[in-house]
């Protein structure tokens, strides 16, 4: 195999992985990936219309869980 073939073949697979990867945000940092404000994430969660962990007083959410639920969305 030709180091350039190598080199592309290990590139496209690090492009998936990071495409995949799961990333934990808190709710300032959904809010911005939605384009919603904070009160508007806090109310979606109240409604169990978006997935999140609660840690002490703080919610945390999984970009992965978040994703999914928007695609599942009716």
């Amino acid at each position: 195999m030709k180091q350039e073939h190598y080199i592309k073949v290990v590139n496209d697979v690090v492009q998936r992985m990071e495409r995949h990867a799961d990333v934990v945000m808190n709710v300032k940092q959904v809010a911005e990936y939605l384009g919603l404000s904070v009160g508007a994430v806090r109310k979606r969660c109240q409604r169990k219309q978006l997935p999140y962990h609660l840690n002490a007083k703080h919610l945390y959410f999984s970009k992965l869980e978040v994703d999914a639920a928007l695609l599942n969305r009716k």
